[in-house]
């Protein structure tokens, strides 16, 4: 656990010290990591036929583009179904200056879930994993904030990013920044070449040569919501006794009710003084996703 953490920016150490202070920072691979896909591999999953939406969507202006731009549709059994990609539309818009986005290849491609994995194992935070391809001179969104630190990997052409210095508070919100403040690192990344966007930090990408292809590890960390979120949870779960099931399922009078409610309250208190700032943040940012086993994977269901 933790190789391809490594095989990103080097010293997994620095690197969470990095995340500390949240500067943005320019890395180079140590070679190309087992499971980073080459742009034609995922080409290759274009041309498949398989692919649809959500998983596949396009930008162009700053305005999400209409699926049945760059979908069709298909008749599946017997039934009418929209939203295949198609290819060849999807060039054309390509061609056109539009942005094409592959989210979440950690929940369909398998390869790249593995590399999620073992980045959101590593720092204990889930990680997810979107694809971005961008023709030179364009861009895909103005200048905005992701609710996420993002590790960039380059993996064609080139992209030209303009980062700004991460807020200082936490009262800000994702999405676009039309005061983004001072520029913290401006910098063209090439293939291999890998790129640290703290949470929160605006920032902004242009494809500078050729078609520019990058992967983005979006790395989630929890908020106020979340950690809220979280101590309800934690109070719902644990054994029985301490979650009071043994209480009355349906009081029946007023009096039976505020017994029953100072049951409640009681044993939650009891329960949240044994619960540290560290554990809640730690079920704050959670679930994260079973290690892969060491054992050879099991036959799939076809006999794979």
């Amino acid at each position: 656990m933790g190789r391809v953490l490594a095989h990103l920016v080097g010293d997994t150490d620095a690197f969470a010290r990095t995340l500390e202070t949240r500067r943005p920072q320019v890395f180079r691979t140590a070679g190309w990591p087992a499971g980073l896909p080459r742009p034609g591999e995922l080409d290759a999953v274009l041309h498949g036929g398989l692919l649809r939406v959500p998983y596949v969507e396009m930008v162009r202006d700053g305005e999400v583009v209409a699926p049945e731009r760059f979908c069709t549709a298909r008749t599946v059994a017997g039934r009418r179904e929209d939203g295949w990609a198609d290819a060849g539309l999807i060039t054309a818009l390509l061609a056109e200056g539009a942005t094409l986005l592959l989210p979440q290849l950690d929940q369909w491609h398998a390869p790249v879930r593995e590399l999620a994995t073992d980045i959101a194992l590593q720092l204990g935070r889930r990680t997810e994993a979107f694809c971005f391809a961008t023709g030179a001179g364009r861009r895909g969104l103005d200048v905005h904030r992701d609710d996420a630190d993002v590790l960039v990997v380059q993996l064609a052409g080139q992209k030209e990013w303009t980062v700004h210095e991460a807020p200082t508070d936490g009262r800000w919100r994702p999405g676009l920044a039309p005061e983004p403040g001072p520029v913290a690192l401006h910098t063209v990344l090439g293939p291999g070449e890998v790129l640290y966007v703290p949470r929160g930090a605006a920032h902004t990408a242009t494809g500078r040569q050729g078609l520019s292809v990058h992967l983005s590890f979006t790395v989630r960390e929890a908020g106020t919501g979340r950690l809220h979120a979280a101590v309800g949870e934690f109070l719902a779960a644990g054994d029985a006794g301490a979650r009071g099931d043994d209480l009355p399922e349906r009081p029946g009078t007023t009096a039976d009710l505020l017994a029953t409610a100072a049951d409640v309250l009681r044993l939650s208190r009891d329960r949240l003084a044994a619960l540290t700032p560290q554990e809640l943040l730690r079920l704050a940012r959670g679930p994260l996703p079973a290690p892969p086993p060491d054992a050879p994977a099991l036959p799939g269901p076809l006999g794979g």
